[in-house]
């Protein structure tokens, strides 16, 4: 008896503790919350897809660019974007609430095209120099090692054509050494590897605090870069000098790192590398996004952007949230009406419930639109009925004579099957609708799933904690 008691007061202090995390998420109210482009607004970004010869993309090519763009559009903490086809070339994404557009609009658009190359790099042109000046610089320079036919598409290169067969042309961002303008490379192709060697990136600091991308890669891909740092080491050791390779996103030179073919004669062996260079925490942190979420089977080129207008207005918000508290007054009304004393407490748990609930959709957060909202309310009812087939449990066993301790245990006991299977038989539900739908469905699976295990939490362990209390 002492000890179930000691248990009871410790979950209601656990109860206490996580509606004051709640309420630091919560107020001031309205001010944290993320809405949806129906009641907020937003920007729209429309992106023209091209091959990289010029051609219009396959359907099939479209369709896993918006796969691509959904997960990045979610790793920049915007969720319920509208992501959708125009036409056979064009893609349109609309963002709820973003602050920065500039970063958006980088960050969904970049092709995300990582590659190695650890051989053939000449620094052809100097910070003031052109992209074409840098192609004619290396038409007759005899440090570059041109392939056959390689002066032909040095050619085409400085015409602003796109050479994928003999010879590619990197620009850095101008964060080596002093230089604060680009410096234009040229590298042999193929690459030495790509960005399918890798399993995973994150944003960390390097050994001197700077912000850097730390990438992880797949067993293949370990095995493959402890070949091309070794193959840099054997060269170094041969010449005396350490020996670097380019790390390029996109065409564009992101990190210029070196093998100490001292400290490391067999090369670097090992499943992960780092990205370094001139990067805030912000840039490190979209660059590991991308990398993640893959690189874009076409290329994006921003035709039109502008901000959208919320198709709701503030009136329409309004009647909802009043819709929405009418409801749960008279949920709250009948439930003491009915079952008085047990109502009171049932009413308790779901003011816990509702502050609970709306406090993690803040801390996730949870961009609500109007399915979200839906999906939200609708777990009121669920979160009521599990008190209703609990109480209903204790007043049978109250009509058989049991203590009113006795009751509620039983009570409990009998109900919590009950309940469990119901709730797991709509999270499955929910579930497979989150997994399969897209956009404004999936939103509203993801508040039902969250607003039922919520629920769960109050009705089972909270409301069973105050009844335990309250027994005597």
């Amino acid at each position: 008896m002492k000890h179930q008691k000691q248990r009871n007061i410790i979950i209601l202090l656990v109860v206490a503790a996580l509606l004051v995390v709640s309420a630091f998420y919560i107020y001031p109210p309205g001010k944290k919350t993320h809405l949806g482009l129906e009641l907020q607004g937003g920007l729209e970004i429309v992106y023209k897809a091209q091959l990289p010869n010029g051609t219009a993309p396959t359907h099939d090519q479209l369709t896993q660019t918006v796969g691509i763009i959904d997960r990045r559009v979610n790793g920049l903490g915007v969720t319920e974007a509208a992501i959708q086809l125009q036409g056979t070339d064009q893609i349109s994404v609309a963002l709820p609430g973003v602050k920065n557009v500039d970063q958006a609009v980088r960050t969904v658009g970049q092709t995300a095209q990582l590659q190695f190359f650890n051989d053939g790099k000449q620094r052809v042109a100097g910070p003031s120099d052109s992209l074409a000046a840098a192609v004619n610089q290396a038409k007759t320079s005899p440090l570059v090692p041109l392939a056959a036919g390689a002066k032909v598409e040095l050619a085409k290169l400085a015409k602003g054509e796109q050479s994928t067969q003999y010879l590619t042309v990197i620009a850095s961002k101008g964060a080596f050494g002093n230089n604060t303008a680009p410096l234009y490379f040229i590298y042999s192709l193929p690459p030495a590897m790509t960005g399918n060697a890798i399993k995973n990136a994150s944003q960390s600091f390097a050994q001197n605090n700077l912000p850097n991308v730390l990438i992880n890669f797949t067993g293949k891909g370990g095995k493959q870069f402890g070949r091309v740092t070794r193959d840099l080491a054997v060269t170094g050791q041969i010449t005396g000098v350490n020996q670097t390779f380019a790390i390029v996103l996109d065409n564009q030179m992101e990190s210029d790192p070196y093998v100490d073919y001292k400290q490391n004669p067999d090369g670097i062996q090992g499943t992960s590398a780092e990205i370094s260079g001139a990067f805030t925490i912000t840039e490190a942190k979209d660059l590991a996004l991308v990398i993640n979420t893959g690189a874009l089977p076409v290329t994006l080129n921003q035709i039109e952007s502008q901000v959208v207008s919320a198709t709701l207005g503030k009136d329409s918000l309004h009647q909802a949230l009043i819709a929405g508290m009418v409801g749960l007054g008279l949920i709250l009304l009948y439930m003491i009406f009915y079952y008085r004393f047990l109502g009171l407490v049932a009413d308790i748990a779901l003011v816990i419930y509702g502050v609970l609930l709306w406090g993690l959709f803040n801390a996730i957060p949870v961009t609500l639109t109007l399915p979200g909202i839906a999906g939200m309310i609708l777990t009121i009812g669920v979160a009521a009925d599990a008190n209703v087939i609990i109480f209903e449990r204790i007043k049978e066993e109250v009509r058989r004579g049991r203590t009113v301790r006795s009751a509620v245990n039983s009570g409990y006991a009998r109900g919590f099957h009950t309940i469990l299977d119901a709730n797991v038989l709509t999270l499955l539900t929910a579930g497979v609708l989150f997994e399969f739908a897209t956009a404004q469905p999936k939103g509203f699976a993801f508040t039902l799933i969250l607003g039922v295990l919520v629920s769960m939490f109050t009705a089972v362990v909270a409301t069973r904690a105050m009844l335990g209390l309250l027994a005597d």
